[in-house]
């Protein structure tokens, strides 16, 4: 009797041996090197069939490998490309994914996989709305695609919160390398100066924001006191060296990175995708940090009992009367004032607070629901589940999966 054949991996057998090229900016490294998070998850459930090219710096200890218009291989994952790159790709009939919501042309050459810059601009509102502002700026790069959907998305949603928009337009990429930086602050300084207070400021990116904060504090604002700060992308270096600390949307590279892989390799695989095509990913959530603290209101009793919260939300048992009795108001009246300043109850900013904090552990801990009770001052981890139910309609280890992703 002949021996039996096992079949080991024939999947991986018949696969076509694929070359991706990866390019990314060495500007943004802070935050979309996340990318390759995702495409080393793709890597593994596809097999070793698929090599990674990526022209890694080394201070000149590895040879360069550039990845551009002469670049050999099946596929493309790259942020951002010119006209003339585009057209040798496409000569050669190379597959190619952007990273980036901008393309060279009036149409896309190639379909994109991005974040979802409304989501981002709607977001911000909520942020900064929730901090009990009424008047909202952004700083806009007029030049850029995603400045301007993260624009429109925030544009909009102000007057659905009841606040007043301001614009400040910063043409940064019109300006020469030489005199940019110089361009930029003479540019937002006398806007800036000129923006009621408080009032917060959301920026299009990091990089901006990082500029915002700079100029604040030549002009004598405070960040926050009198202007919130908030940024985009979380990029771990500008976000920490800023002083205070800056707040910013998340980057989802890790989602981004196996979403624009896989689409890849279909195309790769032969399937069609036109170029118009998109994939937006939500963002990755907002780390809150000390650039969107403390607000001085128009209110200072709503100011006093903010910052009263802000320094006990932790504190088991805190109460409405407590904190009407800390401001030196009675209860109805601290409700009114509560209303009027920020839309809603003292008791809902209380739960709002205590579920932001229990959130930030969630994302940036790996503490246990045990151990984030004790913290938060709840009674046990089926107390924080049910009340982190109840305020965001998901379960504390879907939150953790989320911020992982």
């Amino acid at each position: 009797m002949p021996a039996r054949k096992i079949a080991t991996a024939p999947d991986v057998a018949l696969q076509r041996h694929l070359r991706i090229g990866v390019r990314l900016p060495e500007w943004a490294t802070g935050f979309v090197f996340r990318v390759f998070e995702g495409l080393i998850d793709f890597q593994r459930s596809h097999g070793a069939y698929v090599e990674m090219h990526f022209d890694q710096p080394s201070g000149g200890d590895l040879p360069a490998a550039p990845i551009d218009e002469h670049w050999q291989g099946d596929g493309l994952l790259v942020f951002r490309y010119t006209a003339a790159e585009a057209a040798e790709w496409k000569e050669r009939k190379i597959a190619v994914v952007n990273l980036s919501t901008e393309f060279p042309g009036e149409d896309p050459d190639f379909p994109r996989v991005t974040m979802d810059n409304v989501r981002v601009g709607r977001m911000a509102v909520e942020h900064l709305a929730s901090l009990g502002l009424r008047d909202f700026a952004y700083v806009h790069e007029s030049t850029r695609r995603y400045s301007l959907e993260r624009l429109e998305a925030f544009e909009a949603a102000v007057p659905e919160v009841g606040g007043r928009f301001h614009r400040i337009d910063v043409p940064v990429a019109s300006y020469p390398l030489a005199v940019r930086p110089k361009r930029i602050e003479r540019c937002i300084s006398v806007p800036l100066a000129s923006l009621p207070k408080p009032c917060g400021i959301f920026c299009k990116d990091d990089i901006m924001a990082v500029w915002v904060m700079r100029v604040l504090k030549t002009l004598g604002l405070r960040c926050p006191e009198e202007m919130p700060v908030l940024g985009v992308s979380d990029d771990i270096v500008f976000c920490h060296t800023t002083t205070p600390a800056m707040s910013s949307i998340s980057y989802p590279g890790r989602r981004i990175g196996r979403a624009a892989a896989e689409l890849l390799h279909r195309m790769m695989n032969g399937e069609k995708i036109p170029p118009r095509h998109r994939v937006t990913v939500p963002p990755a959530g907002l780390a809150r940090r000390e650039s969107t603290g403390r607000v001085i209101l128009s209110d200072p009793v709503v100011t006093r009992a903010l910052d009263h919260l802000r320094e006990n939300i932790v504190q088991k048992g805190i109460s409405v009367d407590a904190l009407a009795r800390r401001t030196g108001v009675s209860r109805e009246l601290l409700r009114q004032r509560f209303h009027a300043a920020l839309g809603r109850s003292p008791k809902e900013e209380i739960e709002r607070l205590r579920c932001l904090r229990v959130c930030d552990y969630l994302h940036r801990t790996t503490y246990t629901l045990e151990s984030i009770a004790e913290e938060c001052g709840f009674s046990g981890p089926d107390d924080v589940c049910r009340f982190i139910k109840r305020m965001t309609g998901k379960t504390p280890g879907k939150i953790r999966a989320e911020a992982k992703s």
